[in-house]
């Protein structure tokens, strides 16, 4: 079974490509986060939490009944677009899956950040059930990292406004994507799609699908599809100070980081020069 993964932050367009899999491809199993789905961890949480602290005690049972799941899915193509996938699994990724495939999916990180904060400040005004957990006397959003990551340490001498830390984790994300790939080898099984250019581009995604040795069920591919909007809210649109507290995280970035948004994928991205300064 050929078992496809996302590659990315929330808000980047991962519940529409899981509605395209389901839509368009032949012979595939497509979820999002399986919160109702019996024996597949959807992996946000304490599952989050356990990955940041090591505790793979706790962890590494939760990712078999995930590959036990994957493993009785009766069909050629397991596809899931959960980004709690980086946040969760990429130490053990290669435990998770035999025959993996990836979509990187890279959407600008200003407007990643806002979005994530808009949703969250959303879930906190309707209180929006369980959606934080207490953990080392903290109270932890269910689909965000902890904080305590390696990254946020560069940043301990600033006081992070929530816009920055969402800033600090689509960083962490990418980085792990990155890593992931080259500690495995699988730089020859990923596809890459800038959100904003390329998520709905027939195309593009047409080149995604003979990438993966995929067949479609129609002549013309279904792109206009449902996608995962925030309620109540309109286009995400970047404040002044949205973009100075951008700036003062990208100018503060550690070299390994800064390194990595000067190599492809990101090099080429059309946002890129907001970020880098260049």
């Amino acid at each position: 079974m050929k078992t496809i993964f996302t590659l990315a932050s929330g808000r980047s367009g991962t519940s529409y490509l899981a509605h395209f899999f389901k839509h368009n491809v032949q012979d595939c199993y497509s979820t999002h986060e399986p919160y109702f789905t019996y024996r597949n961890p959807v992996l946000f949480g304490q599952a989050i939490a356990w990955n940041t602290y090591q505790e793979d005690e706790k962890l590494l049972p939760l990712l078999q009944r995930k590959k036990d799941f994957i493993t009785r899915v009766n069909k050629p193509v397991y596809f899931e677009s959960n980004h709690a996938f980086l946040k969760t699994c990429h130490r053990y990724a290669a435990r998770l899956i035999d025959l993996p495939g990836f979509i990187h999916l890279v959407r600008d990180p200003r407007y990643v950040a806002k979005s994530e904060l808009v949703r969250e400040q959303l879930m906190r005004k309707i209180h929006f059930p369980f959606a934080y957990y207490k953990r080392r006397d903290k109270h932890l959003f269910q689909w965000s990292l902890t904080g305590d990551e390696a990254i946020f340490e560069y940043y301990k001498d600033i006081d992070i406004s929530r816009y920055q830390f969402y800033l600090l984790q689509w960083i962490e994300i990418e980085y792990r994507a990155t890593q992931l790939l080259i500690n495995n080898n699988w730089q020859d099984k990923v596809f890459f799609i800038e959100v904003e250019k390329d998520l709905k581009n027939s195309s593009v995604l047409l080149e995604m699908l003979y990438f993966f040795g995929l067949m479609s069920f129609h002549k013309e591919l279904k792109t206009n599809l449902k996608t995962n909007k925030t309620p109540f809210v309109g286009p995400t649109q970047l404040s002044e100070k949205d973009l100075h507290e951008s700036e003062q995280i990208f100018f503060k970035l550690p070299q390994q980081y800064k390194s990595l948004f000067m190599r492809s994928p990101y090099k080429n991205c059309q946002w890129i020069s907001a970020i880098s300064g260049d």
